[in-house]
């Protein structure tokens, strides 16, 4: 069950999927622990770990079966049973989001989303009424009014930091179960609510302090 997992592998599932998803891509049709180790630079013990909480995926000396183990991923995630997500913000990183996940790739079955995005939302008048590809532009305004009448349980933040807290707690008794946080601060909603902080930023500078460490160590 996927409330058994522990957080440290919830967190490697997404890089897991993406990598045999590449993998499919490519005919893969196998692959040894130890070359799954080497590509995705997470050690050969933790990453069978990790698929031991999905089931009977491989087996020793053989390895993992790639669409086997996509389809492990999908009955864990549900694809099929999408959920409604809208996004809030429209400029620049939001537009760019719709674009990415308009891609052919997310309309084959063994990488589907469980998200289905399907509404954004700004305070731009001129954004207002139109679409972005086939997503729908509504103002910010009806922001309650639409959460609540089309079942919406998932939210991509995008907006700029000085709002984000004031849309963050317009979410609250809404329903929504889950926010992806985009707006490079930190936001806090009532506990129902889980949220995952993606801030760019602070993964160029992680990135610069890893690349500083090792260039010390070798020193």
């Amino acid at each position: 069950m996927l409330s058994n997992i522990p957080n440290a592998t919830l967190k490697r599932l997404a890089l897991y999927r993406r990598c045999f998803v590449e993998l499919d891509e490519m005919r893969v049709r196998r692959i040894q622990s130890g070359e799954l180790s080497q590509k995705i630079g997470i050690d050969s013990a933790t990453i069978r770990r990790d698929f031991s909480y999905l089931g009977e995926l491989g087996r020793q000396g053989y390895g993992y079966e790639v669409r086997v183990v996509l389809e492990a991923f999908n009955n864990l995630l549900k694809p099929d049973d999408a959920q409604r997500c809208i996004l809030i913000g429209v400029g620049n990183l939001g537009r760019a989001l719709v674009k990415y996940f308009s891609s052919d790739k997310f309309k084959r079955r063994l990488f589907r989303t469980p998200v289905n995005l399907v509404a954004g939302f700004d305070i731009d008048e001129s954004l207002v009424g139109q679409h972005i590809g086939e997503l729908p532009i509504y103002h910010l305004d009806n922001l309650s009014s639409y959460i609540e009448e089309n079942h919406v349980t998932y939210v991509i933040l995008a907006v700029p930091p000085f709002v984000a807290q004031k849309v963050a707690t317009s979410l609250e008794g809404l329903g929504i179960k889950g926010i992806l946080n985009l707006s490079s601060t930190v936001i806090n909603v009532s506990e129902d609510i889980l949220v995952h902080e993606v801030d760019l930023n602070m993964e160029l500078e992680t990135l610069f302090f890893y690349v500083f460490q090792r260039e010390q160590l070798k020193k």
